[in-house]
């Protein structure tokens, strides 16, 4: 069995993600010293949206993000220059509807401001189609663009919005103060490839070790969360870098460690899943057809090469 030899003087890899709970894995790393026996010191800033996120990757800012697969994608194209790409996969989505005290159902959110993180790109795509689904048309409602999931949140707690998609803790707090849980991420589409590991081709082309080495870190932080004699420590590090306890960090974890639809065990990206979000970004007119193969925005050798190794 091949076991990792860490380095006198680890590696720094210069993370950039979103603020929410589904980061547990990367705290356990942290907190466990799983990236450190990997060789490597992981520097975690927190991007306020997307879009800010994929032009500091491309601008060689930070080495690895975490974002929405369908970031990536429009990110690729809509500009020839971005070399990122796809190579592991968090969670189909962990999002949900989420409304005011005022709007008890889809339909109430006619003529009202939804939050989004950005309007042509992300989990805001997914949402629209639901709309659409539902009867909607474009001038039913209204997109801001607001950023993460945090400033979503205070902007509907707010009423500066009507709705905006939340993930946890951020879902569990709008709700414990009366806001509407209107749907949930797998029932507005069952198959999606939600947060990705992303970075691009020239940063892995450079350090193709250092990549390898961090999937293999986040697969076995992942797999220590899944492990039921270090529950008490997930509740901690759930604790300590998003301030929840008690049932709001009960309720968190069980939803990060859902067998069907919380953190993928083994961080594989989701082809399928890949290639919904690629359906969604055409049929909402981002996209020519015939659509683009999930090969264009993936690498798996990386993964491959890492899970190869772990096993």
């Amino acid at each position: 069995m091949h076991k990792d030899t860490s380095m006198s003087f680890p590696e720094t890899i210069k993370l950039i993600q979103f603020r929410a709970a589904y980061n547990l894995p990367v705290h356990a790393g942290i907190e466990t010293a799983i990236f450190a026996r990997h060789g490597l010191c992981v520097e975690v800033a927190y991007t306020p949206g997307s879009s800010y996120l994929t032009q500091a990757l491309n601008e060689g800012r930070f080495d690895i993000g975490h974002t929405g697969a369908d970031d990536v994608i429009a990110e690729v194209e809509k500009d020839d220059r971005s070399d990122l790409f796809l190579f592991m996969g968090l969670h189909s989505g962990l999002f949900s509807v989420v409304a005011t005290s005022d709007c008890v159902s889809i339909d109430s959110l006619r003529g009202k401001a939804i939050g989004v993180d950005a309007k042509e790109s992300g989990f805001a795509l997914v949402l629209e189609d639901f709309l659409r689904s539902r009867g909607f048309v474009r001038n039913d409602y209204r997109l801001v663009e607001i950023g993460g999931w945090e400033e979503r949140c205070n902007a509907l707690l707010e009423a500066r919005i009507a709705a905006t998609l939340l993930t946890e803790p951020f879902l569990g707090k709008a709700l414990r103060v009366g806001c509407h849980l209107l749907g949930r991420d797998f029932e507005m589409i069952p198959v999606y490839q939600g947060t990705c590991g992303a970075t691009t081709r020239d940063w892995a082309h450079q350090h193709p070790d250092r990549l390898r080495r961090y999937i293999r870190a986040y697969m076995k932080a992942t797999q220590w969360c899944f492990a039921v004699p270090n529950r008490r420590g997930c509740l901690e590090i759930l604790a300590k870098y998003n301030g929840i306890d008690g049932a709001a960090a009960d309720d968190t974890l069980a939803a990060l460690l859902h067998p069907v639809h919380g953190l993928y065990p083994k961080a594989a990206l989701n082809i399928p899943g890949i290639a919904a979000a690629i359906a969604v970004r055409t049929k909402m007119g981002y996209l020519r057809t015939p659509s683009p193969p999930p090969d264009k925005y993936v690498d798996l050798s990386y993964y491959r090469h890492a899970e190869a190794i772990s096993e």
